[in-house]
């Protein structure tokens, strides 16, 4: 039996299999330079798999390999030797299982220390009424009418958002409906995608640790901008950073976040209902956003720009910079595939029109300079390893650069 085949056997890598070689557990012959595995070496595994169940270090499983090749237990002290090994793994099995049982006992009684409290109402929360004078129309930026208005809690839940020149939006459950609205999102690169903390799921642990030291490195450049009260938005297809750092950003903020999907919307309104802070919700394409130029003083490009090209095939740059304050700011996560072209095309199963020499950040760089949004910090923070598939479109071997980014809009 070759190499190959009995790792699979065992359902194990072949590393493994020479780790046991080199630790004299296995003994295969060598035939024409390769390894052959006879039933002695499947009987050698099959114990190893054993001692390992039973917690047996890789010391003590070879003292037992070696007791056994060399007296095949015809001898008696041998045995003696081998039993008081097993019974004292035995013993320490037994003292582990009863640790685990007073821990499992410990636990519980500290669930029942735990508080209760009585479930509380979850305020119905809705277009702030101190957003009214920021809805504006984004076709001729001229403000926006609002009729049929329904207000409940300080907030609007209903009504119909005009301007003389057509646009048209309306408010329903609290969330701004642009005309161009999708129930499901248009960006179809992984499953769940709706659920934003589904689709973290699905990257390596890895990529994860990247995104996260990622998302540290954005709190600081944004921690480090003037403490006064900030119109922050966040979209399209934002990720997880809003959700992970919106307590720190704090609640005297107001968070605008907008997606073309109503259904993530709604999850994101979900995810957030338990905070008492004030966010907008807006469903449509950045293109339509009802919203007053001049006005945002963060943008917070979580993955957006990313998701924009694999979905759009446009950076969305246009759409958001005018909304933009001078001196408003940008923090942003972006990922480059110069390593990984063929995990680049194969998004294109999911969106034909995508094209992937879009996805370089001297693209980005570039389409926000020509709105005068300059680049003023950037920071390589990381590349996935190429041994291991990191998401669902990666081809192993490929390895994806992580990046931070922060710019401002200049003064003019």
């Amino acid at each position: 039996m070759k190499i190959g085949t009995f790792a699979r056997k065992f359902n194990i890598n072949i590393s493994t299999v020479r780790f046991y070689i080199n630790n004299g557990l296995l003994r295969p012959c060598r035939v024409g330079g390769q390894y052959e595995f006879d039933r002695e070496c499947i009987s050698d595994m099959e114990k190893i798999l054993k001692y390992k169940k039973y917690y047996f270090s890789l010391e003590e499983i070879q003292l037992l390999f070696f007791m056994e090749k060399a007296s095949r237990f015809q001898d008696e002290i041998v045995v003696e030797v081998c039993t008081e090994i097993l019974k004292n793994k035995r013993k320490q099995l037994m003292t582990e299982r009863d640790n685990l049982s007073r821990f499992i006992d410990e636990i519980d009684r500290e669930i029942d220390n735990f508080p209760s409290f009585p479930a509380k109402e979850i305020a119905e929360s809705g277009v702030p009424f101190s957003f009214i004078p920021y809805l504006y129309c984004p076709c001729c930026q001229e403000a926006l009418r609002l009729d049929s208005a329904s207000l409940s809690n300080g907030s609007i839940q209903k009504g119909v958002l005009s301007c003389e020149c057509g646009y048209a939006a309306v408010i329903s459950d609290g969330i701004i409906l642009c005309e161009d609205y999708a129930e499901e999102t248009p960006f179809k690169a992984f499953e769940n995608v709706e659920s934003v903390i589904a689709m973290k799921e699905q990257f390596s642990p890895t990529y994860r640790r990247l995104i996260t030291r990622t998302y540290v490195w954005m709190y600081n450049r944004i921690v480090n901008q003037p403490d006064h009260a900030k119109y922050i938005m966040a979209g399209p297809f934002t990720f997880n950073f809003l959700l992970e750092y919106i307590e720190k950003l704090g609640k005297e903020n107001t968070y605008i976040i907008f997606d073309p999907s109503l259904k993530r919307i709604s999850k994101m309104k979900k995810y957030l209902s338990s905070w008492d802070y004030t966010i907008v919700y807006i469903v449509g394409k950045p293109k339509d956003l009802p919203v007053k130029n001049n006005s945002v003083d963060l943008y917070i490009d979580d993955y957006s720009t990313v998701n924009s090209l694999f979905t759009y095939n446009t950076f969305s740059t246009e759409s958001i910079a005018p909304l933009l304050k001078n001196a408003g700011r940008v923090v942003g996560i972006f990922t480059t595939y110069k390593n990984a072209p063929k995990s680049l095309q194969n998004f294109v199963k999911d969106h034909p029109n995508f094209k992937p020499e879009k996805m370089t950040l001297g693209g980005l760089k570039y389409n926000w300079s020509l709105w005068n949004v300059k680049f003023i910090d950037e920071k390589a923070i990381g590349a996935t390893t190429p041994g291991e598939l990191h998401f669902p479109q990666n081809e192993i071997g490929e390895t994806v650069e992580v990046h931070g980014y922060h710019a401002e809009k200049e003064i003019l």
